[in-house]
């Protein structure tokens, strides 16, 4: 009877002290006397999804044995996508690096994949300037709230009922007013203007950049009138310079060859050339409004008629 009541006291023993606990498991604790025991439920496996990110090949820019793996997965569908990355800082203390975002949708099982160098997010941000951030670790998950684009920004106040999110690291929206929505990606510039957003469109193949005007370079202060299909694209240099573009979607673009000099620097920007080289494009610029302040006050606006641009007020 003594040996058994030593071998039940030694077992006891062994019990309390083997409470090592395994990284990221889930635990049921209950406490007896001075003695706690853990129910511990340890998953070896790798989630689905991660290795689904790791099968798809990456471009040679993105090949490195030193690379860190960094996976984040955001937990609400999106337009009815499964959205999840594979992101690899350039470092373990880095804020940017590069990234394969994989989108695949939960019904049709339709997938694509957008790469990208230097990028970060609201969402990636949060985790690289966190208060307790000792650096990124390889094989690190972790899960996102997608932030909506209707959630309400500084720009949103200036520019009323705006579709573009400043704080969604992407979003669906139809920005070519073809009835299909476009990817729409943030660069995070966080520029006066805002960010700058990469516009995809959805294909078969994957997704295919869209360059053409006004669509190559969209920012937080552009207008787009999903109504009356009108985008206004904001330009400034300095406080007193700036100009605005005003496009509409129609089916022939003519090209614009009879051109006035600007008053401002801003409206000096705008690419003729390239314009002229997408006639193919389906929007058509219309106007033309700038505004500059250096001895004199000067708005003036210029529409376009046919193949001339003329100035129509000038104040």
């Amino acid at each position: 009877m003594k040996k058994i009541l030593i071998y039940l006291v030694f077992l006891l023993l062994l019990g309390c002290g083997n409470n090592k606990q395994a990284r990221d498991v889930q635990k049921e604790t209950k406490t007896t006397g001075d003695c706690s025991f853990k129910k511990e439920y340890v998953s070896d496996s790798t989630p689905h999804w991660v290795e689904r990110l790791n099968d798809i090949p990456l471009p040679d820019y993105m090949q490195g044995d030193s690379l860190i793996d960094v996976y984040f997965k955001y937990t609400q569908a999106v337009k009815g996508y499964e959205v999840t990355g594979r992101w690899m800082p350039y470092d373990k203390l880095a804020e940017t690096g590069n990234v394969v975002v994989n989108f695949h949708h939960k019904e049709t099982g339709t997938e694509f994949q957008y790469f990208g160098e230097k990028y970060h997010s609201f969402d990636t941000d949060d985790i690289s300037f966190a208060k307790d951030f000792k650096g990124h670790k390889n094989g690190d998950i972790h899960y996102f709230n997608y932030t909506s684009p209707d959630t309400i920004d500084i720009y949103k106040e200036y520019n009323d009922n705006s579709p573009i999110g400043y704080y969604s690291s992407f979003q669906f929206l139809d920005v070519d007013f073809d009835g299909n929505d476009e990817l729409l990606i943030s660069d995070m510039c966080k520029g006066r203007a805002g960010n700058n957003y990469e516009v995809y469109k959805l294909s078969k193949d994957g997704l295919q950049k869209v360059t053409y005007m006004p669509l190559g370079g969209l920012t937080n202060m552009d207008k787009i009138d999903l109504k009356n299909k009108t985008i206004t694209i904001y330009q400034n240099d300095g406080a007193y310079d700036e100009a605005e573009f005003f496009f509409s979607f129609k089916k022939r673009r003519v090209a614009i060859k009879d051109i006035p000099k600007f008053y401002s620097a801003s409206a000096s920007y705008f690419d003729f050339d390239k314009y002229n080289k997408e006639l193919g494009s389906p929007f058509v610029l219309d106007s033309i409004k700038e505004y500059t302040k250096t001895d004199s006050e000067r708005r003036v606006t210029y529409q376009v008629r046919g193949s001339r641009l003329v100035k129509k007020r000038r104040n």
